[in-house]
C-alpha cells in the first residue's frame, strides 16, 4: 500500500501543471496494475470530474453513491480524490458519524490536520459514543502538541471501550511523554494483553522513546511477542 501510494506522488509530481488527460490514463494503468480496478474504471469514467452528480443517481440516494466512490479512491489511495467525493457526499445528504470520521483519517493521511481535527469532532458531535474517533482525537492532538488533550482522548475511548487496544496503547504514550513510566507500563501491558500487536512499532516509535530504557519495556514486549508466535 505505501509502494502504491509513493508511485501516486511521484505521477501528481510528474503531471503537476500538465494537461491532465495522459495523468488519467498513466495514474489508470497504475491502479489496473495494482489491482484496484474498479477504482480505475471510476477514473476512466468520470475523468475526476467529481462537482456534478453522475447522470442516473437520483438525489434521494447520491449521498451515500459519494461515499461508496469516495471509498473506493480511499482504498485506493487516491486520497485527495476520496476527500473530494466524500464532502460531496455530506453536501448531498451523508452527513453523519461515519463520513466525517472518514474524512478525518484521510485528511490526516494527507497531513492536513487542521480539517483532520475538525471532522474528528464533527463526528463525535454526531456520535458522542464512537469510541475510534476518539482514537484518532487522540492521535491528532499527539501529533500537534497537545498531550493533555490526547490523554483526555484516549482516556474517553477506554471509557467507551475497555477493550480498545489502540486507546491503551495511546495513555502509554501519554504517560511515556509525561514522564509517568509505572503507568506507561500498565497501559503497555494493557494494549498488549487486548490484542496489540504491531510490536516492530512499539519497538521504534519516538513517543516511547524513554519507556525503551526500562527492562520492563523489553520484557512484555518479548513475553506477548512468543505468546502470539
Amino acid at each position: 500500500m505505501e509502494t502504491l501510494r509513493t508511485e501516486i506522488r511521484a505521477l501528481r509530481e510528474k503531471w503537476r501543471d500538465q494537461p491532465p488527460a495522459s495523468y488519467y490514463d498513466e495514474l489508470s494503468d497504475l491502479l489496473f496494475k495494482a489491482g484496484k480496478i474498479t477504482a480505475a474504471m471510476n477514473l476512466m469514467e468520470s475523468s475526476l470530474r467529481i462537482d456534478s452528480l453522475p447522470r442516473g443517481v437520483s438525489s434521494e440516494h447520491d449521498g451515500a453513491w459519494w461515499f461508496r466512490r469516495g471509498m473506493e479512491y480511499a482504498d485506493a489511495c487516491l486520497y485527495e480524490e476520496s476527500c473530494a467525493c466524500l464532502n460531496r457526499a455530506v453536501a448531498a445528504g451523508s452527513d453523519n458519524f461515519e463520513t466525517h470520521y472518514c474524512l478525518a483519517g484521510l485528511y490526516k493521511s494527507l497531513e492536513r490536520l487542521d480539517k483532520a481535527e475538525a471532522h474528528c469532532r464533527l463526528s463525535l458531535s454526531h456520535n458522542p459514543a464512537f469510541s475510534p474517533s476518539f482514537i484518532l482525537l487522540a492521535s491528532l492532538c499527539r501529533l500537534t502538541g497537545r498531550i493533555e488533550d490526547s490523554a483526555d482522548a484516549a482516556r474517553m475511548a477506554v471509557l467507551l471501550d475497555p477493550e480498545c487496544a489502540p486507546a491503551h496503547y495511546d495513555l502509554a504514550c501519554y504517560y511515556t511523554l509525561a514522564g509517568d513510566s509505572d503507568k506507561a507500563l500498565a497501559s503497555l501491558e494493557a494494549a498488549l494483553a487486548k490484542g496489540f500487536c504491531d510490536f516492530d512499532w512499539a519497538g521504534r516509535d519516538p513517543d516511547l522513546e524513554k519507556l525503551r530504557g526500562r527492562p520492563e519495556f523489553r520484557e512484555l514486549i518479548d513475553f506477548y511477542a512468543t505468546r502470539k508466535d
